[in-house]
C-alpha cells in the first residue's frame, strides 16, 4: 500500500485546487477525490490499495497548527524554495508522517484493536 497525502492549495484564479502526492508522483484536481483518482491512475496495481481517512487540519496533539501552517506556506511555494527551506519542508513532512502514525494508533485504540 502506498501512502498518499492530499493538500488543498491556493490557485491563481481563486478556485479550489487539491494536490495528491505519493513518493515522487503528483496529481492536481478540483476536488480531493479528483486529485486522488488522477494519482491512483498513475500507480501500479501493487501500489493501488488505499485507506482514506479525512482529517480537518487544525491544532491536534500530534502535529500543531503552527507546524501545519508552516508546512502549508512552504508547500504553496515549493517551486521556489531555497535549500534550507526544502530541508525544513522535508523535516516537517517526516514529522507529519510520524504524527499520522500516532493518529492511526489512536484510531485503532479507539476502535478497540
Amino acid at each position: 500500500m502506498t501512502a498518499i497525502s492530499i493538500y488543498d492549495e491556493k490557485s491563481e484564479v481563486n478556485t479550489p485546487r487539491f494536490r495528491a502526492v505519493a513518493d515522487k508522483r503528483q496529481s492536481i484536481g478540483r476536488t480531493a477525490g479528483e486529485a486522488l483518482d488522477a494519482l491512483n491512475a498513475q500507480l501500479d496495481a501493487g501500489e493501488s490499495g488505499s485507506l482514506v481517512i479525512v482529517q480537518q487540519m487544525q491544532s491536534e496533539p500530534f502535529f500543531s497548527k503552527e507546524q501545519y501552517l508552516r508546512m502549508r506556506e512552504l508547500l504553496d511555494r515549493r517551486e521556489m524554495l531555497d535549500h534550507a527551506e526544502q530541508f525544513e519542508l522535508e523535516a516537517l513532512a517526516r514529522e507529519e508522517l510520524v504524527a499520522s502514525g500516532k493518529r492511526a494508533e489512536a484510531l485503532a485504540q479507539a476502535l478497540g484493536r
